[in-house]
């Protein structure tokens, strides 16, 4: 459906019957007290939620601080490394810059979307919403603009960043000394406002939201999903056999992949390091995948319904973890260019790697839980 042709039916009422946006089931609309919530019987999904006008002020607040917190953490520094007197400052964007250096311009836009780009747009499209359903308005675009909100969520990954940062911190203390800077606590600041407002949107959001629901077109949507899926099944073996990186210290060059990577971390006794990264760079890909082709497989099928949804919801909250990996590499890049002293490299696995979670989260937002509920293939 195109952005000209959106059509927001009026707010329904009491009484009124509707269908459940993620399985179709009918329901009936009714007054929700301060607190209850409205979920579908038969799968579980949120339908209504009351529009807290507190709820919204809170989140307009979370989202205006959010905007501030993201100009302060990228204009201070996140942490220094020093080896043997020589030191290095990492902003967030100087691991972008490192990466454009290395000529991995792919890498580089990847980061810079997830952890400055989309945040931004997060933020400030959220502000523009909740400032109109604070005044009582309704401002152009708004409904479609807080559908974009929603899109842009799963792309927010400033957290997902400052669990890489301090991934980062352990490897980098076995090879010198890292001081956190003011741009650190920006970072924990920001992450804590994206985590709340995320919570804040049941009850900040835009009112109808929940009716704007384009029709799919559910033969597209398998095939473009399956299509996704198989390339990133390919991918995932180059993925984990190549090197993401080149870590040079004196005396010592090695090429890590991501299964080297955890091992080093493991033999140092960073073991809490080492299950991090082994879980959301491992574990989390080949287990996205393999859900994403069994839910494919039984596309159709009136068999474990309820599973399956919980199994897609489940695959939607984990998926983005797996960018873990790349923003180590890019912090990793960005602080450990001391010449002989100490530097890091992207490899070609990391390019291969950045790909495959790419196609899991496409393939994850091409497929819908409505094709779950479906009893015949179209």
């Amino acid at each position: 459906m195109s952005a000209a042709s959106v059509h927001v039916p009026p707010l329904p009422q009491p009484g009124d019957w509707d269908e459940c946006h993620a399985c179709e089931a009918p329901y009936r609309h009714r007054l929700l007290a301060r607190g209850e919530k409205l979920r579908c019987s038969r799968c579980s999904e949120l339908l209504a939620a009351p529009r807290v006008a507190s709820a919204r002020q809170r989140g307009l607040a979370v989202a205006l601080t959010g905007i501030v917190l993201l100009v302060l953490a990228n204009a201070f520094p996140v942490m220094t490394f020093d080896v043997a007197g020589a030191r290095q400052s990492n902003h967030v964007f100087t691991g972008v810059q490192g990466l454009l250096a290395q000529d991995y311009a792919p890498l580089a836009a990847l980061v810079f979307f997830c952890a400055i780009l989309a945040p931004a747009l997060y933020l400030v499209l959220a502000c523009y919403v909740l400032t109109a359903r604070c005044l009582g308005r309704s401002w152009p675009g708004d409904v479609r603009i807080w559908r974009l909100v929603e899109k842009l969520a799963p792309w927010n990954l400033v957290p997902v960043f400052l669990v890489a940062c301090m991934v980062a911190v352990v490897r980098l203390d076995l090879l010198g000394t890292v001081t956190w800077q003011k741009g650190a606590v920006f970072v924990v600041l920001l992450s804590f406002c994206c985590l709340i407002l995320e919570q804040l949107r049941e009850n900040a959001g835009q009112e109808g939201d929940s009716r704007f629901r384009p029709q799919i077109d559910v033969r597209i949507r398998r095939q473009r999903a399956l299509a996704l899926v198989v390339s990133g099944a390919i991918l995932y073996p180059f993925a984990n056999l190549l090197p993401v990186m080149t870590m040079t210290v004196p005396g010592d060059t090695a090429a890590l992949t991501v299964w080297g990577g955890v091992l080093e971390l493991y033999h140092v006794g960073l073991w809490p390091a080492a299950v991090i990264v082994f879980l959301a760079s491992m574990c989390i890909p080949i287990l996205k995948l393999a859900a994403l082709g069994w839910l494919l497989w039984m596309d159709g099928k009136p068999d474990y319904q309820r599973g399956r949804a919980k199994i897609y919801r489940v695959v939607e909250t984990i998926g983005t973890w797996s960018m873990v990996d790349i923003f180590l590499l890019s912090v990793l890049v960005a602080v450990g260019q001391l010449g002989v002293l100490a530097s890091v490299r992207a490899e070609l696995g990391a390019l291969f790697f950045a790909a495959v979670l790419v196609c899991t989260l496409f393939a994850a937002s091409s497929y819908d839980m409505r094709m779950i509920w479906r009893g015949a293939r179209a």
